[in-house]
């Protein structure tokens, strides 16, 4: 059923009831109003007709009783009554509607009182039916002379009780059906307002909302466009928990509970940040912060967020594995080109020539495999540079080890990626820089003493830019989706406590030279 629907419903249904229990409570009073309104006003008539001083004199005039006939019919039909009737110290008639009355003695049994000189309201039957009846005593010169009667039918005044209440049914309607339209104006608004959706559809999309942002492995908080919060999701709670944040956060102000926020910022402002890094007492966590618009107006604004550590972690696994790839995809180069000569050699029968170029490939890979052995202990670090010596040989490079470059067997997966993040950059970058050099050459040192030390020399074209500049995300000169290795370097540098140096490489080229202090 449509929300429309329900809420004429239930408009119909609250004016039935009460229509219905005012009208049995009014109907009686109204019953009881009517008769008295029309008992007064019989008494107010007949008051009236008791003191016109000709009437008076015509009583006793017997001559004269033809005009109190012509007067009392003529006040009947002014002020719309059913019957005057006028009567002497006998009970006589001396008026009538029905001039055939006129003369006999008044019907009803109730007007003795009046005889006696009172003034009353009284229900009885007459020669007109049951009816309303007022009496009021004439006199003339202090003696009582006679007495008078105004009378409404009881056929009168239920007709006016019956004009009462339908008058009241009809007001009833009158605002069932001015109900009804506001009803179908209110419902539109608030359709608009739940975006053109009934009820159920919207609670169905918020359970479904609330099941999505419980569910997402981002922290997601909201707050309204005063800075409260809103919605505070599973994730978030965890994230904030293992900065020292705990209990029921909704409804409190974002800025009372989060260090560092900007998302009042994010209202105000109505600017998107991404990737912004924020401390929460010990946590550090990359956030997105977009403002909630509707309808063109500002009414909040959503911050999505991870844990930095784990993001980082993340990103180490997937460069490793990304390093681990590209050794196989050099070592697969490497060997396909060694098959293509393998094979014209067979083709050509030169078998001796076949013989010395496998020694010689042999004792190449001898050669350099024990000479990286002896100073890399880590399997993995060894892997990967030697992959990149034999991507050296693609480009016409020298890559030259250090001497005195130790690197032992790294424990710990969360540095070892670090380490690889670090060389894997540097090399490719410096290799790439030495291209347009005369002198391609590349060299590599790790050691470790109080710390860990790398550094890594090109004979390239050296860094023309400001330092600060070229450690920004994003930054780079070779074109689009380029500029993350540098920044991903200092990010490593600051993760591990440690200091980043670039110099110049005299005569020509460039040094970067780091220092890592692992926990």
């Amino acid at each position: 059923m449509h929300l429309r629907t329900k809420l004429i419903l239930l408009v119909a249904l609250t004016w039935l009831l009460s229509t219905s229990v005012m009208y049995l409570l009014l109907s009686s009073n109204e019953n009881k109003y009517v008769k008295e309104e029309v008992a007064n006003r019989a008494r107010s008539i007949t008051k009236i007709v008791a003191l016109l001083p000709e009437l008076q004199n015509w009583i006793i005039d017997p001559d004269k009783h033809e005009q109190v006939q012509e007067m009392t019919e003529a006040l009947r039909k002014e002020t719309n009554v059913d019957f005057i009737v006028v009567f002497n110290n006998d009970g006589i008639r001396l008026s009538h509607p029905n001039v055939k009355n006129i003369g006999k003695h008044i019907e009803g049994n109730d007007e003795l009182n009046a005889l006696n000189g009172e003034e009353y309201i009284s229900v009885a039957k007459g020669s007109l039916g049951e009816s309303i009846r007022a009496f009021s005593p004439i006199y003339k010169d202090g003696k009582q002379i006679g007495a008078v009667v105004t009378g409404v039918s009881m056929n009168a005044v239920e007709a006016a009780i019956q004009r009462r209440n339908m008058q009241m049914l009809g007001g009833g309607m009158l605002v069932l059906c001015i109900g009804i339209v506001l009803t179908i104006v209110v419902s539109r608004k608030i359709k608009n307002s739940l975006l053109d959706m009934e009820p159920q559809e919207l609670a169905r999309i918020t359970v479904e909302r609330n099941a999505v942002i419980q569910s997402v492995h981002e922290g997601v908080i909201v707050i309204d466009k005063n800075g409260y919060l809103q919605i505070v999701n599973e994730e978030a709670k965890r994230i904030f928990a293992k900065g020292g944040i705990t209990g029921n956060l909704v409804g409190r102000l974002a800025a009372d509970v989060i260090p560092h926020t900007r998302m009042m910022d994010i209202v105000q402002s109505g600017q998107v940040e991404l990737n912004q890094e924020q401390k929460i007492n010990t946590v550090v966590i990359l956030t997105n912060r977009v403002p909630l618009i509707v309808e063109g107006e500002i009414v909040g604004a959503i911050a999505t967020f991870r844990d930095f550590k784990e993001i980082w972690e993340l990103s180490e696994e997937l460069t490793g594995v990304k390093n681990y790839i590209e050794a196989l995809r050099v070592r697969a180069h490497e060997y396909r080109n060694t098959l293509h000569v393998i094979n014209g050699l067979v083709a050509n029968r030169e078998y001796n020539k076949l013989r010395e170029y496998i020694q010689s490939l042999a004792l190449t890979d001898a050669t350099e495999f024990e000479e990286i052995s002896r100073q890399v202990k880590d399997p993995v670090i060894l892997s990967f540079l030697q992959s990149k010596r034999s991507r050296s040989r693609e480009l016409n490079t020298e890559l030259i080890f250090d001497s005195n470059m130790k690197i032992p067997n790294i424990k710990k997966l969360e540095f070892r990626n670090a380490i690889i993040t670090i060389l894997g950059n540097l090399i490719d970058n410096a290799m790439e820089a030495v291209q347009l050099s005369e002198k391609k050459q590349v060299k590599v040192n790790v050691y470790q003493s109080d710390g860990w030390y790398i550094e890594v020399i090109d004979t390239g074209c050296g860094i023309q830019d400001d330092v600060k500049k070229i450690l920004q995300k994003g930054y780079s000169t070779k074109g689009k989706n380029r500029g993350l290795g540098l920044y991903l370097i200092a990010k490593i540098v600051y993760r591990f406590n440690g200091k980043l140096g670039i110099q110049p490489n005299h005569p020509q080229g460039t040094i970067f030279s780091i220092y890592l202090h692992p926990e």
